[in-house]
Parts: structure tokens; C-alpha cells; sequence
């Protein structure tokens, strides 16, 4: 899609940057070669889609490796406040590059210095928070720099696994990002099959339309599953002002369509061993779901072809997260034939739809990236796709702080 000022707009995915609870905490945008011309211009598109107005709680990180580069009106253009730059540690030795910071920090634009490698404190005294890539783990002279800043917010970024992820909260960094979610450790894999076997059950009880009576009966069977039921109807999602006194009353305020999505995302939850942060692959298939529902509903898709695409992004990942074949997992819910051709060959729309969400969630460059033939596929645009994803993110942020 070309704008009007004959300039195609920009394609990336904008991935999470999560925090100690992995709550959805701001978003990242990089593009394969580093361009403040396309980074300007995808965040002028994103302000007049009304991304900061409706993730006003996200700051959105941006990867600039010649900040000079960037006009002298740059914080007019830009929501200053929700945009976090990243500038690479090797760039602050210039001090032409200081003196722009100098200026960026005036005016409200939040810093970081990227790719921090220094053995003690960073070359630019106005450095408040850094960011260390932690793909081989975190290095072992971090740790002091961050105990000299510390009130910034320091990214831990392109985490690969979980034993990687608790290595940056120890060394204390409060924000992280990477693939580690789809890289779960063995023991971290739910391996309650009584509660995983009780959830199957309901989305089957829920999906037949089956009577409150017998979904009662298995909510009884679960304390953890009572206790979560009770704490959704009760959320300021849904803003009740009835006292809810009974599993039958929750059920029917909850009402069958949204309990199934919260069955389905309930599939993520994390043992309770946990220490009460979210299993990172719930905020994962959140995404993938909200994005296909979306994606649907930009095709035209009707309620119940919203709520199918919804169910292929949320069950696409239970392969990852109990380590085992797809086919076995769902093999249960007698699902529609068009859904497990899409969740187990990506064939169909709905197969499309996936194969474009399973890429707008990685950091790929490559056969993995988004571009225009794979929006061609789906018969959505370059805006709409952008659209797709700001509408994704909401419900997610929503999803974390319910959760």
C-alpha cells in the first residue's frame, strides 16, 4: 500500500518487551536495516490509528543506530512520552551523537543504551537504563552497571530460555523480551493431566452447548479452576454489580461464548508454583487468537467464523506448551475439519491467517518476515494489518491485568 506522499508503508512485527509478572509492558518495532525514514513513518501511521491512545499504559521501543539522522522535530511527530529509542552503546562515544541525545532527553524522549557491552558504567552520563542482549545468557559484568542505575528500566532482550529469563531477573532486569516462551524447559511443562483433562472436557461440554448443570459439576471437581471462574465474573472487565453466589450464576453472566475463550486461554495458566507470574506462552496464544479473530473480522467473517479463527490462534501453540503432538492434544474436541487442517497443515484461509500470525509473533528476518505477499494471502492490506494488531494487543493487555 503506497500513502500520499508516495511512500509504501513499512511491515515489521511488533513484538512484546514483558515485565517480572510478564505483563505485556511496551512493544518493540526494528526493521532488518536500520532506517529513521521507515521508523518515522510507521510510528506517524501507528498515531493516526490511535495506538497510544488505546495502549496508553505501553511505551513502544525503537532501534536507532544514527540517532543524528533523526529531524530536530522529532518529539513534535512522535507521542515522545510512549517512545522509548534505543541507541547502540558503540554510538555515545560521538559526541555529536550526545549532543542530539542532549537534545532528545529535553524533550521528553525516553533513552536506552543498547547493546550494552562496558565493564563498568556507560560512556554517556545521562544513561538512566540499558539493554543487553542475553541470547548466550547474561554476561557476567551487567550486573554491576545495573546496580549503579538503579531506577532505570533495563532490557533483557532476545532471551532464548527459561533458565536465560531467571538468569536476567536475578541479575536485575526488570524488562525482557524473546523466543524463550516457545522454549519451555521440560519440568516446565503443565504436567497436570487432571486439570489439563478437566479443561478439555469443558471446552468439549462448552462447544455441544451442553447444560449449566454438568459444567457445574466439573468447576466443583477443580478448586483452582472455581476460584479463577469466580475472579473473571468478578474483574473490572466485566464491571458487575451483582454479588455472584453460585457456579450457575457465574456461568450465565460469564455467558458460553466468552467462557469458552476463557477456557481456552485457562489452557496457559501456570501451576501455582509460580510465584504468580503468567506462563509466558499464555500472552503468546492471547495474541495469535485476538489477531486471527481480527484478521477474520477484516475478511467480513461473521460471529461464528470469528470464534473459530479466535480458536485456531489460542489452541496453535498447545503442541509447545505440553509437549506433545497437536494431533493427540486435540484429538478430544472433535474439532470442524477446515480448523485442524489449519492448525495441523496450515491449509485453508484459516491455515493463511496462521501462517502470518505465527510469523508477526517471532523476531525473524527472511522466509519469516512479514511482507506483502503474505497480506495478499489473506486479503488485508498494510494498514489493516496494523489495525489487526494494535486491536490484538489491546484485548491482550486486558488479558494480563484480568489474569
Amino acid at each position: 500500500m503506497t500513502n500520499a506522499n508516495g511512500f509504501k508503508l513499512p511491515l515489521t512485527a511488533l513484538l512484546p518487551i514483558v515485565n517480572h509478572k510478564q505483563q505485556l509492558a511496551a512493544l518493540s518495532m526494528h526493521f532488518e536495516t536500520d532506517s529513521v525514514a521507515q521508523s518515522l513513518q510507521l510510528l506517524q501511521q501507528l498515531k493516526q490509528l490511535e495506538f497510544f491512545d488505546k495502549l496508553p499504559g505501553l511505551s513502544l521501543f525503537i532501534s536507532v543506530d544514527n540517532p543524528v539522522a533523526l529531524p530536530a522535530d522529532v518529539a513534535e511527530r512522535i507521542e515522545s512520552s510512549q517512545v522509548t529509542l534505543l541507541v547502540p552503546d558503540i554510538a555515545y562515544a560521538d559526541q555529536e551523537v550526545q549532543s542530539k541525545l542532549q537534545h532528545l532527553a529535553s524533550k521528553g524522549i525516553p533513552l536506552v543504551v543498547d547493546d550494552f557491552t562496558s565493564k563498568s558504567a556507560p560512556v554517556w552520563e545521562g544513561a538512566r537504563a540499558v539493554a543487553v542482549d542475553c541470547r548466550n545468557g547474561v554476561p557476567v559484568d551487567v550486573k554491576p552497571c545495573l546496580s549503579s542505575l538503579p531506577n532505570g528500566l533495563h532490557l533483557a532482550k532476545k532471551i532464548a530460555t527459561p533458565v536465560q529469563l531467571h538468569e536476567a531477573l536475578d541479575a536485575g532486569f526488570n524488562l525482557f523480551s524473546g523466543d524463550y516462551a516457545f522454549n519451555p524447559t521440560p519440568n516446565g511443562k503443565s504436567s497436570d493431566a487432571g486439570a489439563r483433562a478437566r479443561l478439555l472436557k469443558l471446552l468439549g461440554l462448552v462447544s455441544r452447548d451442553a447444560e449449566s448443570r454438568e459444567l457445574e459439576e466439573l468447576f466443583k471437581q477443580d478448586g483452582n479452576l472455581s476460584f479463577m471462574l469466580f475472579k473473571l465474573v468478578s474483574s473490572a472487565a466485566f464491571a458487575q454489580t451483582v454479588k455472584v453466589t453460585s457456579f450457575g450464576q457465574a456461568i450465565n453472566l460469564l455467558g458460553r461464548r466468552q467462557l469458552q475463550r476463557w477456557l481456552q486461554l485457562l489452557l496457559y495458566t501456570r501451576p501455582q508454583d509460580s510465584g504468580g507470574a503468567l506462563n509466558p506462552l499464555m500472552l503468546r496464544a492471547a495474541f495469535r487468537a485476538s489477531l486471527m479473530e481480527a484478521f477474520c473480522q477484516k475478511n467480513g467473517g461473521n460471529r461464528d467464523a470469528q470464534d473459530c479463527a479466535f480458536m485456531v490462534g489460542m489452541f496453535s501453540l498447545l503442541d509447545t506448551l505440553f509437549g506433545s503432538p497437536l494431533s493427540e492434544i486435540l484429538q478430544p474436541l472433535s474439532l470442524h475439519d477446515e480448523v485442524l487442517a489449519a492448525l495441523l497443515r496450515h491449509e485453508g484461509q484459516l491455515g493463511r491467517q496462521l501462517a502470518l500470525v505465527s510469523c508477526a509473533d517471532r523476531d525473524h528476518y527472511g522466509d519469516g518476515m512479514i511482507n506483502s505477499d503474505r497480506l495478499n494471502a489473506i486479503g488485508i492490506d498494510e494498514v489493516a494489518y496494523y489495525e489487526a494488531l494494535i486491536k490484538a494487543y489491546v484485548w491482550v493487555n486486558q488479558v494480563c491485568q484480568d489474569i
